[in-house]
């Protein structure tokens, strides 16, 4: 361990000898040079076009925005120049400077550049910023800008964004997998590590104002995630005083989004919370043959329904401060609580094939998963005088809880008690993070950049859990059960640098380059029974990105990066779960990390009149995949664990488009069509096929401020290792009445109006069995939500986070 350490520090201190080049660069007579930011996210804009004019509005010289929002121009002139700005969806800025002839450099104060405006009608004017924005490895949804939002949860919110799926219960994938990191303003939350699906129903969808689907991150982000990285960026108050409070009902949930936001010109403070009561119900058939030689030797049916109600909520503070034009502070603290039970009721069956029975039983589960946790962060942003130049230090720590167990039942059809189990399980978590990063412009035009980082991440999590069961002699009666009791406890530690260079090159190319070094260090013991394990490794992460601006109105990219996925505690943990004794489900501390190779390449073309269509084509390959395998004894029972035993490999395209069909009606569309080829050698698995992902989502104005919405999601047939899921489908239809004059909008919406429970059916097999499940998920709704604002509307501010996206997180349901 000591070599690696040494290994890894060596490499971390190599590509951090840029956070010692502090030193300006001279630069040569009649330069301008400058920086454009977005004015309501203030990030910089990339590919904006400046172009310098005499007075006499003849062209001197034109160039475009790096990826910092930095350009330069040279010019052989004395006197007043006009520099205009603009890019598609912003509005045109003109400035004059004055340029002397014996000035070096002029200086211009950053441009900020506002969405463009259009009148629409007489009363009514709204942004025409685009609904799907193209940049290199990533497309933006300005989620602000659709107005059908209203009402509903981040979850919603995702299913409209370009690449993503998202089911009935949050789950999200992007072009088939799971294996996607979530972050929120840049930070990866704890909130996130335990159930994505979860975090998302707790974040209310008015809040944010854009989603960027990050399918090829570059080496700034963590590697962790192998199908790559959603940002979240929320809203942020930018006026004196501003406010919302927003409250839905329907027959499934009730949610209640109060938020508040202070500023003036040094203090940005914003303040949300979340109130959510979610009901979820299922039902599921199941049946399983279990095989021998070919034979079927026993067949077991069971029928499962669940009906919980989950109480659960979050709340999070940000405050920035800036000092003054160079120095910026913030602090924010996220906090997450809740019960998510999995309540179930039972009734199981074993026959023979012909029908004999040979066991029957019912079977209730009682079960909670209360959890706490909270996220503390500061951050420090130091901008230099030359543009471009910054240093970013954050340091973050989270701490939760999670304390769960289930309590089962089993019963005779005469109501005779047979068995009882109890498991408790109370796992806690602590985690610290470090992080610095560095932007540098190098040589004269800044027209290159070279960007760096180092990054630390301690986790120590402890698993307490115990199982209590009973016995034939007296099934009212518990007892330990010790070889299913135990305290496991897991370190992880990650230590990262990173180094990328950016060029602008002639002909409006652009080109990125970079590598990430990550070590890490895993460290698992037991209190008893099983051995303790450790392992070290490092891995070094390249990436690299091509752009070509054919136009102000088309771009083509292409990149590359390589991804991993580490196993957390919920994958690692070796605590059973047999509240479905024929089912079960367990950890596996063996496993190891995944590794997984992907190239893009996409186009982006947008008209002014706000068409616009981003398709892409796409190649992942991963090695020593982490897949859910499931096995089944001589006994009839089946035990479910992730195992590295298997490689994908998946190509595919996808389309993203915007369509405005007049001034008051507009859709965009997103499809994906997908290859997946699953091989085993372990196993002798070999699983392909074709899958493919459609939704639209439709807008249309009406007068009086009345507008009318409808989505519609569809997905086909989904290849798994040992088997499939058929199609799942979501559709909605909304209808908006903003009261102006007050600040108050109504929406009504519906879910699945027409259908009673969507039904999905997953198959999973191998030589020794043929399982089928039929489930029905009830989510048809009808919800009203009412919002009041006060003050101004929410403006986005920029702050600066942790990004702590390399854990795997857990799937809800």
């Amino acid at each position: 361990m000591h070599k690696l350490s040494l290994k890894i520090w060596s490499m971390v201190a190599l590509l951090l000898l840029p956070f010692t080049l502090f030193a300006q660069q001279g630069n040569p007579a009649g330069m301008i040079t400058g920086r454009v930011s977005d004015s309501l996210s203030h990030k910089p804009l990339d590919f904006i076009t400046v172009t310098a004019l005499a007075e006499t509005g003849n062209p001197l010289a034109s160039t475009y925005t790096n990826t910092d929002g930095v350009y330069t121009l040279t010019l052989k002139y004395n006197g007043p120049v006009r520099l205009v700005y603009s890019f598609i969806g912003y509005a045109k800025t003109e400035v004059t400077v004055q340029l002397n002839a014996n000035q070096q450099t002029l200086q211009v104060k950053e441009i900020h550049l506002a969405p463009n405006l259009k009148n629409l009608d007489e009363v009514k004017i709204m942004a025409a910023r685009k609904l799907l924005v193209q940049k290199p490895g990533m497309l933006i949804y300005n989620a602000g800008n659709d107005a059908s939002n209203k009402g509903g949860t981040a979850a919603d919110v995702l299913r409209k964004a370009p690449v993503l799926s998202v089911d009935a219960r949050g789950n999200v994938t992007m072009r088939g997998s799971s294996n996607i990191k979530i972050l929120v303003d840049g930070k990866y939350s704890g909130q996130m590590a335990r159930s994505p699906a979860d975090a998302l129903n707790m974040m209310p969808a008015d809040v944010i104002q854009s989603v960027e689907v990050i399918t090829t991150p570059s080496a700034k982000y963590d590697a962790e995630g192998a199908a790559g990285v959603i940002n979240i960026i929320t809203k942020k108050g930018g006026k004196k005083l501003s406010g919302a409070l927003e409250a839905a009902a329907s027959n499934w949930e009730q949610v209640l989004n109060p938020r508040l936001a202070v500023a003036n010109k040094k203090w940005n403070i914003n303040a949300n919370a979340h109130l959510h009561r979610l009901r979820m119900k299922s039902e599921s058939d199941y049946q399983r043959n279990n095989i021998d030689n070919g034979t079927i030797n026993s067949v077991l049916n069971q029928y499962i329904v669940r009906d919980n109600v989950a109480p659960h909520g979050s709340a999070s503070v940000t405050v920035d401060y800036a000092a003054d034009s160079l120095n910026q502070l913030s602090f924010g603290v996220t906090s997450w609580f809740g019960n998510w039970p999995d309540n179930s009721r039972l009734n199981s069956r074993v026959t023979q094939p012909d029908g004999t029975i040979l066991e029957q039983y019912n079977q209730a589960v009682f079960s909670r998963g209360k959890y706490l946790g909270a996220d503390f962060n500061i951050g420090y942003i130091h901008k230099f005088k030359k543009p471009g130049q910054e240093l970013n230090l954050l340091a973050q720590i989270s701490p939760s809880r999670d304390n769960s167990n289930y309590q089962s039942g089993q019963t005779s059809l005469a109501d005779a008690l047979l068995y009882k189990e109890l498991n408790n399980s109370l796992t806690k978590n602590r985690e610290l993070t470090f992080q610095a990063d560095y932007f540098q412009p190098i040589g004269n035009s800044n027209k290159y950049t070279l960007e760096s980082g180092a990054k630390i991440i301690s986790r120590k999590v402890s698993n307490n859990y115990e199982v209590f069961g009973s016995t034939d002699a007296d099934p009212n009666v518990l007892q330990p059960i010790a070889g299913r009791t135990n305290l496991f406890n897991y370190k992880q530690d990650v230590v990262a640098g990173y180094l990328i260079l950016k060029f602008n090159l002639p002909g409006n190319w652009y080109a990125e380059t970079g590598a990430r070094v990550e070590g890490t260090f895993l460290k698992g013991e037991f209190q008893s029974g099983s051995e303790p394990f450790s392992r070290n490794f490092a891995n070094i992460v390249p990436t690299a990105t091509i752009s070509k601006k054919i136009s102000d109105a088309q771009t083509l990219n292409l990149s590359y990066t390589k991804r991993l996925t580490r196993p957390y505690i919920w994958d690692l943990n070796p605590n059973v779960n047999a509240s479905d004794p024929k089912n079960i489900t367990t950890g596996n501390p063996t496993l190891q990390p995944e590794i997984a190779h992907q190239g893009e390449l996409s186009y982006s073309i947008a008209f002014n009149s706000g068409l616009s269509f981003n398709p892409a084509v796409f190649w992942k390959q991963t090695n020593n995949s982490i897949e859910d395998i499931t096995v089944v004894g001589a006994d009839g029972i089946s035990v479910t664990s992730k195992q590295n035993l298997a490689a994908n490999r998946q190509f595919g395209l996808n389309l993203s488009a915007t369509i405005p069909l007049t001034s008051k009606w507009g859709l965009n569309t997103n499809t994906n069509v997908t290859r997946l080829d699953f091989k085993s050698t372990a196993l002798q698995i070999i699983s392909n096929g074709w899958g493919a992902e459609f939704n639209i989502n439709t807008t249309y104005k009406l007068p009086h401020a009345l507008s009318l919405q409808a989505f519609g999601s569809y997905n086909t047939r989904t290849i798994t290792l040992q088997g499939y899921q058929t199609r799942n489908y979501y559709y909605s239809f909304a209808a908006k009445k903003e009261i102006t004059s007050q600040k108050i909008t109504l929406t009504l919406a519906t879910v699945n109006p027409f259908t009673k429970a969507v039904k999905q059916t997953a198959v999973v097999r191998s030589s020794s069995f043929y399982s089928s499940s039929l489930n029905r998920e009830y989510n048809q709704a009808i919800k009203l939500t009412v919002g009041w604002e006060f003050g101004k509307l929410f403006k986005q501010t920029e702050s600066k986070k942790i990004e702590n996206d390399d854990v795997k997180g857990q799937k809800k349901g």
